[in-house]
């Protein structure tokens, strides 16, 4: 009876490694992506022009932490792996030039809580990061936008929902602000 609950524990043991080894194995899609070594140039730009025009800089708790001209990050070239998303360049961003980022959930449903010590809600109730590319703001997270050669990325606080941006949906900001309040 020892001897059978031992082979049963070592059994289990095997099968429960041999199946955390398939699940680490990279799709095809994954592997040809992120190996293939080819490069994308794009470029990153971070602003908070809407926080500084409602006097953020002004108070005490932000003098040191908020540009005063609302440029965190002037616009910067990089290169990036072809299949890269806007959360991977952003990560990039972080580890490459110390700016300081905190984000919740996962790669692909990422949520950018604070770029630069400036978080959502920072600005008020209706505050936050919102990103564009080529200009207009998309409506996927972060990390299910994938890049493509030539792309410019910027990421934008908003004191409004948006609505205090160019390029925005401002009429659909209302609408939702409307309904919510």
């Amino acid at each position: 009876m020892h001897l059978r609950q031992r082979l049963w524990k070592i059994t289990a043991m095997l099968s429960i490694c041999l199946l955390l080894a398939g699940c680490a194995q990279e799709t095809p899609e994954r592997s040809t992506l992120k190996k293939s070594g080819e490069k994308i140039r794009v470029t990153v730009e971070v602003r908070c022009d809407t926080a500084i025009e409602k006097g953020l800089a002004k108070q005490k708790k932000w003098k040191g932490v908020l540009p005063e001209d609302g440029c965190m990050l002037k616009k910067t070239k990089m290169k990036m792996e072809k299949g890269s998303s806007v959360f991977d360049q952003l990560q990039k961003v972080q580890k490459d030039k110390g700016l300081q980022m905190e984000y919740s959930g996962g790669e692909k449903s990422a949520y950018v809580q604070g770029i630069g010590n400036l978080y959502e809600q920072d600005g008020g109730r209706f505050s936050g990061w919102m990103y564009s590319v080529n200009g207009k703001y998309a409506q996927v997270s972060c990390g299910n936008y994938k890049l493509k050669d030539g792309d410019e990325v910027k990421w934008n606080y908003s004191c409004d929902l948006g609505s205090d941006l160019d390029g925005t949906d401002k009429e659909q900001a209302e609408k939702w602000k409307e309904k919510n309040e």
